[in-house]
């Protein structure tokens, strides 16, 4: 049986490991999240995606844990694929596998999440998890955004929207 100290430090390693793994899933959902917000609001509001999700809500804590796992399980290690494809000089079909992984991950499971969230709190772990998983977020955001390089896309990103509404006013866009 291992020591007390191994098994610490194993615990460490498991949680450097779980925060990193949380860090990166967070900077790429900040990226693509805002970009993709559109189109959720706009299935959000579909009467087919309505109904599926009044039938979700109806389901058992387990059986929305179920339907909840098994497009992220696709979903989460294609990312993991795309990146590598990316980086292994495939970048079009990389970028393809990510759009697509994202779109499941925002869409399918992000409905999912949304019309069994009360029920899957009623799960003690899923509830720890998902309270651990928030918090380590919000605490990463809030270290982000102290930083310079988040005061700097901010700044970035109004320039760009006041660059687009003049863009729209000038040709008339609506």
């Amino acid at each position: 049986m291992p020591a007390k100290h191994e098994i610490k430090e194993l615990r460490g390693v498991f949680v450097w490991v779980a925060k990193a793994v949380v860090v990166v899933y967070v900077i790429l959902d900040g990226i693509v999240t805002p970009v993709i917000r559109p189109l959720l609001r706009w299935v959000a509001r579909l009467r087919f995606v309505i109904s599926l999700q009044d039938i979700v809500a109806t389901l058992p804590p387990y059986a929305i844990l179920v339907l909840l796992a098994v497009p992220l399980a696709f979903a989460e290690p294609a990312k993991i694929y795309a990146l590598y494809l990316m980086t292994g000089g495939h970048f079009t079909t990389g970028l393809v596998t990510i759009a697509m992984a994202y779109l499941v991950s925002l869409v399918v499971v992000e409905r999912i999440y949304s019309a069994g969230r009360t029920k899957l709190a009623t799960i003690a772990w899923f509830a720890k998890l998902m309270d651990w998983l928030t918090s380590n977020r919000d605490r990463f955001l809030a270290w982000a955004r102290a930083t310079r390089v988040w005061a700097f896309s901010v700044r970035v990103k109004r320039t760009a929207r006041v660059f687009v509404d003049k863009l729209r006013f000038r040709f008339r866009i609506d």
